[in-house]
C-alpha cells in the first residue's frame, strides 16, 4: 500500500517536472549531474553552485532564439584578489562550432526587437446591410396606393470586437516590451566585457556571456570556468 508520503513526493516530483525553470522569459538549461552542486535560490531560478579552496562560482544558463546566455558569479573566499584571464569562462560543445559573441551587442538586439510604439490594425468593415421594409396598401377603386417606410441597418459588431482585441494586444505588447528593454539594460550592466577582471577579497563579481552556435541543434555542452588555477565545470544537457 503507497503511504500518504510517497504521493506526496510524486506530486512534488510531477510539479517539478512540469514546470520548467525560466530566466528572462528564456528556458533554462537543465544540468546533467544536478546531485553535483549545490544551489541557492534567486529570482526564482536555482542557481548552481561550485566551491574550491580560494573561490566559490555559480552558473546559470538560458537559452534565446539565437543565443546562450551565460551568468557566471565569482566569490573570492581567499585573503588575495583573484585575477581572472580574458575568456575565462568557455562554451564546449562535442561536434558544433560555438563561439562567444559580443554581449554589447546582443543587449542592442533584444532592445531593437521591441523599439517603438504599438501599431495596431484597421478595423474590419461593417458586415452587408439589411434592409427591412413596412408599409400600407390602400385600394380606391381599381387603384392600389402603397406606403411606407425603408429601414436600413448596418451590422458593426465586429469592430467592438476587434477593438477589444487591440486593445489586449497593446497591453501585452508592452508587457513584452517592457521585460525585455529590462533584460537588455541587464545585459548591458554585467556584460563581462565592462567588468573588471580583478575580484577583491570576499567579493563577487557577476559577468554574462553570450554564445552563438553555427548550426543550431541542442546537444549537451560544458560551461568551463577557469579561476586562476581552479577549473569549475558545469555540465548541461538539452
Amino acid at each position: 500500500m503507497i503511504s500518504k508520503y510517497s504521493v506526496v513526493m510524486l506530486l512534488v516530483c510531477m510539479c517539478c517536472t512540469l514546470s520548467a525553470e525560466s530566466r528572462f522569459n528564456r528556458p533554462v538549461m537543465k544540468l546533467a549531474e544536478p546531485k553535483a552542486y549545490r544551489f541557492f535560490l534567486l529570482d526564482d531560478n536555482n542557481f548552481p553552485v561550485m566551491d574550491k579552496e580560494r573561490s566559490s562560482v555559480t552558473c546559470m544558463v538560458y537559452r534565446g532564439t539565437k543565443r546562450y546566455y551565460v551568468e557566471v558569479a565569482v566569490m573570492n573566499r581567499s585573503q588575495k584578489p583573484l585575477t581572472l584571464e580574458r575568456g575565462f569562462v568557455t562554451f564546449v560543445k562535442p561536434g558544433y562550432s560555438v563561439f562567444v559573441s559580443d554581449t554589447i551587442a546582443s543587449a542592442a538586439d533584444v532592445w531593437a526587437s521591441v523599439a517603438g510604439d504599438f501599431m495596431p490594425t484597421p478595423p474590419p468593415p461593417p458586415t452587408r446591410a439589411t434592409t427591412s421594409y413596412s408599409g400600407t396598401a390602400q385600394t380606391y377603386g381599381n387603384t392600389t396606393q402603397v406606403s411606407g417606410t425603408a429601414t436600413t441597418t448596418v451590422d458593426n459588431s465586429a469592430a467592438g470586437w476587434h477593438a477589444l482585441g487591440q486593445a489586449l494586444a497593446a497591453r501585452s505588447y508592452y508587457k513584452t516590451q517592457s521585460r525585455e528593454q529590462s533584460f537588455a539594460m541587464y545585459l548591458a550592466t554585467f556584460a563581462h566585457e565592462r567588468q573588471s577582471g580583478v575580484v577583491p577579497p570576499g567579493e563577487t563579481r557577476l559577468f554574462v556571456f553570450t554564445f552563438e552556435q553555427i548550426k543550431p541543434k541542442k546537444a549537451p555542452f560544458t560551461i568551463n570556468v577557469a579561476i586562476e588555477d581552479e577549473v569549475f565545470v558545469f555540465k548541461y544537457k538539452e
